[in-house]
């Protein structure tokens, strides 16, 4: 397989930043006017003000079921496949697997039957998570890597179901790095210090853990991966645009990493953008668990979780649609004034061809 040189995936994202911003016959789509399909959400109540929030400003979601270690899948399985029996235009299913019983007989055939029961009832992707990286470990006390022989069997199967593998594999960089008030994930490590992993050298590398992921495409080259929070390289554009060039499968979306973006030049961001516009997609990953809390949510919370997301649909559409200045988490950039032929591949025609939702839309229709 040959790898795509660093200077050549920079130099081919700086030519395509030189093209005309948009087509004369090309306008820019109303907020409300295009559909946003969220592939990046974690939602386990039927709350109707989300369902009138979404119904107004034309948003879809896949409703993610993550982790599989934690002891809640069945409650997050039962919870999301019943909000997509009863609105299954907004919320369609990934799921995920166990990943307690990694040590039994029978395991990976057990998780087979598992996910096809999954897919028969509608799931149109399987969702992995930072925990097989930097939190699982085999009976030798060694951390499991994302390509362990033990998953190879339920990636083949998804490959041979056609079911995509939504992975958010490691953290961002920033993770092993020093706690730095500039970086844009200082709050969540300093109140999470569980995920941070500066100074514990016990934990696998960054690079060895995209190292596994990308290793998992090598072995199953016909496996869609979707890598999450633009694939856990949101510091990396060239690396980003090297790996979508060697692995054709491979796509990203942009769940809580639109921060990141802004960050990074704009003329660059535009022109991975506009390089690759089959390739990447719409998120946010805003989650609304009750059944993880201590006590039941008020209305009141609820209807301040829905002033939250309206907030960061509209921000993130003035970001990737808008012109000139804006501003995003509290700091100021260059709108992306992304044409509306990428704008739609991006925020709906993507996820609709990779996770196959038309399928999944009209199944209870």
């Amino acid at each position: 397989m040959n790898r795509l040189p660093r200077f050549t995936a920079l130099s081919l994202l700086a030519a395509a930043a030189l093209g005309p911003l948009r087509a004369a016959d090309e306008s820019t789509p109303g907020y409300a006017e295009i559909l946003k399909i969220d592939v990046h959400s974690h939602i386990f109540e039927d709350v109707p003000a989300i369902n009138a929030l979404f119904r107004r400003i034309n948003v879809r979601t896949i409703n993610v079921c993550v982790p599989g270690g934690d002891g809640h899948l069945a409650t997050m399985d039962r919870i999301a496949f019943q909000l997509y029996g009863k609105h299954s235009e907004l919320y369609p299913v990934t799921t995920t697997f166990d990943l307690l019983a990694r040590e039994q007989l029978g395991y990976t055939a057990d998780v087979i039957t598992w996910l096809d029961r999954a897919f028969d009832r509608g799931a149109v992707a399987v969702k992995i998570w930072k925990e097989v990286g930097i939190e699982i470990k085999n009976s030798a006390g060694k951390f499991i890597l994302p390509d362990d022989p033990l998953f190879d069997p339920v990636y083949a199967h998804l490959a041979k179901r056609g079911k995509p593998l939504h992975a958010h594999l490691a953290e961002p960089i920033d993770a092993w790095q020093p706690l730095d008030p500039n970086s844009a994930h200082h709050s969540y490590y300093s109140t999470n210090p569980q995920w941070h992993l500066y100074g514990k050298p016990e934990y696998p590398a960054h690079a060895a853990i995209i190292a596994a992921r990308d290793n998992i495409m090598k072995k199953h080259p016909t496996l869609v991966v979707v890598g999450a929070h633009l694939g856990s390289l949101e510091h990396d554009l060239a690396g980003i645009a090297e790996r979508l060039d060697r692995y054709p499968n491979f796509h990203i979306e942009v769940a809580a990493r639109t921060r990141n973006l802004t960050r990074h030049p704009s003329e660059k961001v535009r022109a991975l953008f506009r390089k690759y516009p089959d390739r990447i997609m719409y998120g946010v990953d805003a989650g609304w668990i009750p059944h993880r809390r201590d006590r039941p949510p008020t209305d009141a919370q609820r209807q301040g979780h829905v002033n939250s997301l309206e907030l960061r649909y509209r921000a993130d559409f003035d970001y990737y649609a808008g012109q000139g200045e804006t501003t995003y988490s509290g700091r100021k950039t260059q709108a992306l004034n992304l044409p509306r032929s990428v704008l739609e591949k991006f925020y709906h025609e993507n996820a609709e061809r990779v996770f196959q939702l038309k399928a999944a839309w009209e199944r209870n229709r």
